[in-house]
């Protein structure tokens, strides 16, 4: 087995910048060893030793670091019924009707990723229509958004679970009558029983490894899964702990968590593999279920501006508190009006002294965000945690959203960093799909898939092609304090790089979307691909 290997004849973006050419990079186990071009590099006293591997002008990248996914949730949501291909209510229900004839009476079903915003009629399904397909089984639909689900009668039974006028987060009609929709996280009582009775706990460590090893083909090194216990969308950290006991994480997870810190502290804050980034907050729901927190109302919904899961003073004061403490916090804010509260608690916190370590509080989606805002954000130093793969689910929701005279305000990434933000990119897995070549591909054309519209939608906010994958490397290790040892290829960092199948940099932009990953690499041993003479972890 060689200790050393040695890359050439790659066209290798090394998130140093343009000015640095290289096509070759040798590497060991524990770290880089050279970068450049073959003829500096060939010269190494490693390199003779080295097990060479001609890429033949393929784009090598650093590994890639999604920095907003929910793993556990993404690992049940791929055994789970998807809907996301129903392209009706009653394509739904067929659905539900093929899977309850193949189910016993007593399993739940559990659907995911229904857009009812992709549909003609875009109505919800309802407690009524699901409790008239008289399926004995008990039923929790989840939407795309994971801030809405929809249940029937059966399984509020088996939650024991009794809705009133007052019941937080749920919707009625306009007689007064329950319509079966629950809104962030008041559906989490069956959810948690749902958990219990679908997924063996003994199984899950299986499960999320499985995931992983998908997350390791997409050329995914890192991650920072989010705890959501609020949402039912908790960890399993038990899991990730017998993983990492074993040696078996496929790649480096930083976990967060809606959970107080000090509940966190058995995990470790530096850990290569395995380590705690920081507190979780909701200030609001999602663009797709209208409950973002907006200052004005809905276009399409005027009797509602969205949801605030939080007073200021509630908010200002969790997030003061764990600024004292050092500790960094990764804040859900999708509508300007969720923006509004967390800018005026990180005022606050700042108004203190820096966290120790440097690193900065961090704003999750940012979808509606106005200048003012992007220029007070950049002031502070909040990190930007954006998910460039929506654009293409909420081109068509967007405008009817928010008003066509407010779209310059929408996923304005391009408007951020040029405001001074640092922005980091990710999938929100399960909402989107968490392959990062798709995100890459959101970020520089802007367009469905199906290319509409032509030239990108608000085209001003476009990415390059540097800054997009700069958004999956360089800029997430910075925001999470590890840019001295992930996110380049350089010397002296710890070698996790990935091989794509294509030299992307001379790439029509729309085929990004379909770059595959033939090798990845994390701590230098081969986490995904085919390489014979070389260290893989063992799974």
């Amino acid at each position: 087995m060689s200790k050393s290997m040695l890359i050439y004849n790659g066209d290798i973006w090394t998130g140093e910048g343009k000015a640095k050419k290289a096509d070759a990079v040798l590497f060991s186990s524990s770290h880089i060893e050279a970068v450049g071009t073959y003829d500096e590099v060939k010269n190494h006293p490693l390199a003779s030793e080295a097990l060479k591997l001609d890429v033949e002008g393929r784009t090598v990248i650093p590994g890639m670091y999604d920095s907003h996914l929910h793993l556990t949730a993404l690992s049940r949501q791929l055994e789970a019924l998807d809907l996301s291909k129903a392209k009706s209510k009653e394509e739904l229900y067929d659905m539900l009707r093929k899977k309850a004839s193949q189910a016993s009476p007593t399993e739940w079903i559990y659907g995911v990723r229904f857009d009812n915003s992709s549909w003609e009629d875009d109505s919800l399904p309802t407690l009524k229509e699901l409790d008239e397909l008289g399926l004995p089984n008990p039923v929790i639909l989840e939407r795309v958004c994971t801030h809405l689900h929809v249940v029937n009668s059966r399984a509020l039974m088996e939650a024991n679970f009794t809705v009133s006028a007052t019941t937080k987060g749920a919707l009625f009609d306009s007689s007064g009558n329950f319509t079966g929709a629950l809104v962030e996280g008041a559906a989490e009582p069956m959810v948690q029983i749902m958990g219990k009775s679908l997924y063996d706990k003994k199984n899950e460590p299986k499960r999320i490894l499985r995931t992983c090893q998908l997350l390791a083909s997409f050329g995914l090194t890192a991650i920072n899964p989010c705890s959501a216990a609020s949402y039912g969308l908790k960890e399993n950290i038990d899991a990730l702990l017998e993983l990492k006991e074993k040696n078996t994480l496929p790649l480096r997870v930083r976990l967060y968590s809606d959970e107080p810190h000090e509940a966190m502290k058995f995990l470790p804050q530096n850990d290569k593999w395995l380590s705690y980034g920081g507190r979780k907050f909701f200030l609001d729901g999602s663009l797709g279920a209208r409950t973002a927190a907006l200052t004005f109302p809905y276009v399409d919904a005027p009797f509602t501006q969205g949801i605030l899961n939080y007073s200021k003073e509630e908010i200002k004061h969790l997030i003061v508190d764990c600024h004292k403490k050092g500790v960094q916090t990764q804040t859900h804010a999708i509508g300007d009006g969720a923006l509004d509260q967390l800018i005026e608690a990180i005022e606050a916190a700042m108004e203190l002294k820096d966290q120790p370590g440097g690193v900065k509080h961090r704003a999750v989606h940012l979808q509606i965000c106005r200048p003012d805002q992007m220029n007070k954000l950049a002031k502070l130093g909040v990190v930007g945690d954006v998910q460039p793969v929506f654009v293409p689910s909420d081109i068509k929701i967007t405008e009817n959203r928010i008003g066509k005279e407010r779209l310059s305000w929408a996923y304005a990434w391009k408007s951020m960093a040029n405001a001074g933000m640092l922005l980091t990119a990710s999938s929100d897995a399960p909402v989107e799909p968490p392959n990062p070549m798709r995100g890459i591909w959101s970020a520089v054309e802007r367009t469905d898939d199906q290319g509409f519209p032509k030239g990108g939608w608000l085209p001003e906010e476009k990415l390059t092609l540097d800054e997009a994958l700069r958004m999956y490397t360089v800029n997430p290790a910075k925001a999470s304090g590890l840019e001295d040892k992930i996110g380049k290829i350089k010397a002296k960092m710890y070698p996790d790089l990935v091989v794509l199948d294509s030299r992307i940099s001379v790439l029509d932009p729309d085929k990004l979307k379909d770059v595959k990953v033939l090798l990845t690499f994390v701590g230098g041993r081969l986490s995904f691909g085919k390489l014979d003479g070389w260290e893989r972890i063992p799974y």
